[in-house]
């Protein structure tokens, strides 16, 4: 196979996980039942009036993203410029979980109206935890030390294989695979940090419950983030020695690679689907509690962006819902992060 038939059947494969994924959030409104639309705890026959309305728009804006996908993976394919279609997935990744997040606040303030009064009061009193979590209690050293040597070695030796006859080298050949892969894993180092230094208040009412999913979803991220490094590092190890093989034999190797990516990738993906509905039945102990409008951020904050430096938190709560606060260190850093990351893409599609 080809590099651009990988690309395909990449693409392929992305459809059912993203089905799947829309199956999930289409059912997340009762995830904790009748009585319930996401957070909100709503009046009785909301569903079987305008409850019915705004669960079907909600359902509608979940799909916006196919309204992107197939007409530009349509181009793509007309193009026969396949290699673009990992660029695609790419994007919509970011565009599903947007689309999810922005969806959510919109449903949720939509339904407020019919929402019981006495459960959308705020909470009187929060729990604050004085202990500063860090992103080394989190880490497993001799992980880190091993995934660091084989990178190392990995490099020293294309190093050497590429300076031994430069003329006979590509260089994107060479050094493309192991370069993504290392910006994955530099996105992922990026993405423990962020779920380690993510504070949240608690309400003082089943604090006990709210902390312990809180802590068991944070456990299940780090997990997630350590197993696709795990992965980048062994692609950085094996790529000198596909490298090294004869040129007639690598094809085949390159696609005994590509499927076998593919298939722990399935694997990972079903483990976290069965972790989630763990993750589930503990968010279905701790209810879901309104918080106060800290810092009288609802009259300061716009909607969906917006930039607040006196008030540097992730995110801001609006009339409107929440808007992500472009001020915010962790914001700007991964914005930095994804744009590194489409000129990689695009920079190792072209010419291809």
């Amino acid at each position: 196979m080809t590099f651009a038939q990988h690309a395909i059947i990449f693409y392929l494969i992305f459809w059912p996980v993203r089905i799947n994924g829309c199956v999930r959030r289409g059912r997340q409104p009762q995830l904790r039942g009748p009585e319930w639309f996401l957070k909100l705890r709503v009046k009785p026959g909301f569903y079987s009036g305008e409850g019915k309305k705004l669960l079907h728009r909600y359902w509608l804006r979940m799909l916006l993203p196919f309204a992107l996908d197939i007409p530009v993976a349509t181009a793509i394919f007309l193009s026969g410029h396949y290699l673009y279609l990992n660029l695609l997935v790419v994007v919509l990744a970011v565009v599903i979980h947007v689309n999810h997040l922005f969806n959510v606040r919109t449903a949720e303030r939509q339904a407020r109206p019919f929402a019981v009064e006495e459960a959308e009061q705020p909470v009187p009193s929060m729990v604050l935890s004085l202990r500063t979590r860090r992103l080394r209690d989190y880490t497993n050293w001799r992980l880190e030390i091993t995934m660091a040597l084989a990178t190392i070695a990995a490099t020293v030796w294309l190093l050497r294989f590429y300076l031994a006859a430069p003329d006979h080298h590509n260089l994107r050949l060479v050094f493309g695979v192991p370069l993504f892969e290392l910006y994955l894993q530099m996105g992922m180092l990026f993405a423990k940090y962020g779920v380690v230094a993510w504070r949240t208040p608690i309400p003082q009412v089943q604090a006990e419950e709210h902390m312990k999913f809180r802590e068991e979803s944070r456990k299940l991220y780090l997990k997630v983030c350590d197993q696709l490094r795990m992965m980048a590092a062994v692609a950085i190890l094996l790529w000198p020695v596909i490298l090294k093989t004869d040129p007639g034999v690598r094809p085949k190797l390159l696609d005994i690679y590509f499927l076998a990516g593919l298939a722990v990738s399935l694997v990972q993906t079903v483990w976290f689907e069965i972790e989630r509905k763990k993750m589930r039945k503990l968010a279905r102990r701790a209810e879901p509690r309104t918080l106060p409008n800290f810092l009288g951020q609802a009259s300061d904050s716009g909607w969906p962006l917006c930039y607040q430096p006196s008030v540097p938190m992730l995110l801001l709560r609006n009339a409107r819902g929440y808007s992500v606060n472009l001020a915010n260190g962790l914001i700007q850093i991964g914005a930095v992060y994804l744009a590194g990351f489409f000129a990689l893409v695009l920079l190792l599609s072209i010419g291809h």
